[in-house]
């Protein structure tokens, strides 16, 4: 499955940070990958996400990583909704989440 064209800049789709509440919060862009986990159906594997998403790519001030890369070696574990997603993927990233109930609230709901 593909992921839905981007619309704008990377960043549009991605609230993880905002300078002037949350400073701490790595800034990392999800772009489209956002949405569609957001939008998959829990709970599912790393082994799904890696090939429904893998050649999606994430984007820190440092570097570009793609998403296969990112989950490498956590095939077996299962996650129960986006923002566990979200936590294996700023682990692999190597930045602790500053703030996970605010994290889980945006990352399990869509805007309607």
């Amino acid at each position: 499955m593909t992921l839905p064209a981007d619309r704008g800049s990377m960043s549009g789709d991605n609230a993880d940070h905002d300078t002037g509440t949350r400073d701490s919060a790595p800034a990392v862009t999800f772009g489209p990958l956002k949405r569609a986990l957001r939008e998959h159906r829990y709970p599912v594997t790393a082994a799904e996400l890696i090939e429904q998403y893998g050649a999606a790519t994430l984007e820190t001030p440092a570097r570009t990583a793609r998403l296969d890369g990112l989950l490498e070696g956590r095939e077996e574990t299962q996650f129960r909704d986006p923002s566990e997603v979200r936590e294996a993927v700023l682990d692999a990233l190597g930045h602790a989440d500053a703030s996970p109930e605010a994290a889980a609230d945006e990352w399990t709901r869509l805007p309607r």
